[in-house]
């Protein structure tokens, strides 16, 4: 049986040595280094920070970021973690990285892992007032604007 996936903005400090594993030693890194380049020049490079006995992941510009964790129910191994921010009217996803297993070319990769972590965002962003898109810097030379629809 497959592992249940659910979503959070809470991770406990126990879990350090993944997410940075996840954020930074991922296998499939080198297939977005130009995209994470280019944001880590806007934004600065992302890093780990514990805060009380919870995960953050924040970037050096000092910009207030949300972090958004994809767990295993049961286990609460970080499989993803997305970094987001917002900009005026839209949520600015900065970083995504995606545990190889649950990557579009994965063992689990059927599980679409992505495209849920996008759905995830949109409901938040549906959630808050004044927003109305999201753009994301993931696997693309130029940012991906989605419409959020209330």
């Amino acid at each position: 049986m497959m592992p249940k996936i659910a979503f959070t903005s809470v991770l406990d400090q126990e879990h350090r040595d993944e997410l940075e594993r996840l954020l930074f030693f991922n296998a499939n890194q080198s297939r977005v280094t130009d995209e994470v380049t280019r944001v880590a020049k806007r934004y600065g490079i992302p890093r780990v920070n514990v805060v009380g006995d919870r995960l953050r992941v924040e970037v050096a510009s000092k910009t207030a970021t949300q972090t958004l964790y994809a767990i295993e129910r049961g286990t609460q191994r970080p499989i993803g973690v997305a970094v987001y921010t917002r900009e005026d009217d839209m949520f600015v996803v900065l970083f995504v990285a995606i545990h190889e297993d649950y990557a579009a070319n994965g063992s689990e990769g059927k599980r679409g892992l992505m495209v849920k972590f996008v759905a995830q965002i949109r409901r938040i962003a549906q959630r808050v007032r004044g927003i109305v898109a999201l753009r994301l810097y993931v696997g693309r030379p130029e940012p991906t604007t989605l419409r959020v629809r209330r």
